[in-house]
């Protein structure tokens, strides 16, 4: 076998590790997460919402890591709605939805629990929510949790 097969070999088989590794992976709390909106089974409908439970953590510099859910609209859009609907991590959570430019479409403040206004959202794109303490807020050491629902209202 000549050098540049093994390596093709090699390339194929590192890239096949890294596609395993991806699917196989958990997201764990401050971490990146894809919510799933459109599904096989259909889009989510008018007043149904995705419930998410999270156990965040504290970062190095003594705040709890964002946590960023992004989800896609289905292709007729629709009025969108995020929702902490249960806090037990002892601490103030600032919830925002972001749109595609990056800018702050609405967003409110969980002291314990928050809902922000439903607004429209353009369909076939992908939006982002975005949950994160005050600085210097770490979340206290235990089996501390947050719920957030992102809601289709209409």
């Amino acid at each position: 076998m000549g050098s540049q097969s093994v390596t093709r070999i090699f390339r194929r088989l590192s890239a096949a590790a890294a596609v395993g590794l991806m699917l196989g992976s958990v997201a764990d709390a401050g971490q990146f997460k894809t919510v799933n909106t459109v599904t096989n089974l259909g889009v989510l409908v008018p007043g149904a919402a995705i419930t998410l439970i999270s156990s965040p953590k504290t970062n190095l510099g003594g705040t709890m890591e964002m946590e960023l859910y992004e989800f896609q609209t289905p292709p007729a859009g629709g009025s969108w709605q995020l929702i902490i609907s249960q806090n037990n991590t002892g601490r103030t959570l600032n919830l925002r939805l972001i749109g595609v430019n990056g800018t702050i479409i609405t967003s409110c403040v969980a002291a314990p629990l928050c809902s922000t206004v439903p607004v429209g959202l353009v369909g076939n794109l992908k939006f982002m929510a975005i949950v994160a303490t005050d600085a210097f807020s770490p979340i206290p050491p235990g089996n501390q949790t947050y719920t957030i629902r992102i809601r289709r209202t209409a």
